[in-house]
């Protein structure tokens, strides 16, 4: 090889290691895409009177056949904790919800990605929420003062739900809905854990995850005879109110 092709040589060879070292430093500098380790949780909650979706001013039928509307329904969704594969629970701290017919959707934050056994939470507020002061919270949080309100003033405490309407109280049930009724549940002993511990779900990157949950007021009312048991403020009816917090568990199912 003479001396020309020999220069020749060595210019290509400089010039491919030049351009192979800076295609290197150009692929180093591009970012590696990650996976997220948490994914934005939520409830998506139906609430039903029996096969219908639950909505203030329409006329229902309960399982007796009594006619009865509904005026306003709400309760708290408190104390919510996921339960791990492994068994250990992961309580989504400070996270109250106010459910509501209106509203189908309820956000409960970021929660990390992996399988889960299972959920719960209370129907209810716990003992120290429940005495808090509502005028102590924002007006954007459940716990605020609420118009029409839930707070008892004389009791210190939460209504944990309400529901309240119009029914029938004809013997016949075949009249006009002509006598109020009041579904007033709270106080520390009627907080109920909604058990859900065996329902598996799983949280993958990349995408968020909702718990489908339904809520039937006509199973809640199992055994209530609208007609002579139709006022509760808990403390003056707590049989009543009783009988409607012990049939919460029943009312819920994954959707």
């Amino acid at each position: 090889m003479n001396k020309l092709m020999m220069t020749a040589a060595f210019a290509l060879l400089t010039l491919t290691t030049v351009f192979t070292g800076c295609k290197k430093d150009d692929d180093d500098e591009t970012p590696t895409p990650t996976a997220n380790t948490n994914q934005n949780l939520s409830f998506h909650l139906h609430t039903l009177v029996g096969t219908d979706a639950a909505a203030y001013g329409v006329q229902f039928q309960n399982a007796s056949g009594r006619k009865f509307d509904i005026a306003d329904f709400r309760y708290y969704i408190s104390n919510i904790v996921l339960i791990k594969n492994d068994g250990s629970e992961l309580p989504l701290s400070g996270k109250v919800v106010l459910a509501n017919p209106a509203t189908n959707s309820y956000d409960l934050g970021e929660v990390p990605v992996g399988s889960y056994k299972g959920f719960k939470f209370m129907l209810g507020l716990d003992s120290a929420v429940n005495h808090s002061d509502p005028t102590a919270y924002p007006a954007n949080n459940p716990l605020s003062i609420q118009s029409p309100g839930n707070h008892w003033d004389w009791n210190s405490g939460y209504i944990f739900m309400k529901v309240e309407g119009n029914v029938d109280t004809t013997l016949a049930a075949n009249g006009p809905l002509d006598f109020q009724y009041f579904y007033h549940i709270g106080m520390d002993d009627f907080k109920r854990t909604i058990d859900f511990s065996t329902s598996a779900f799983t949280v993958v990157s990349g995408s968020n995850y909702a718990i489908g949950l339904k809520f039937d007021l006509l199973r809640m009312l199992n055994n209530v005879d609208m007609r002579t048991e139709n006022i509760t403020h808990t403390m003056n009816n707590m049989p009543l109110a009783m009988k409607i917090a012990d049939n919460w568990q029943g009312a819920f199912e994954l959707e």
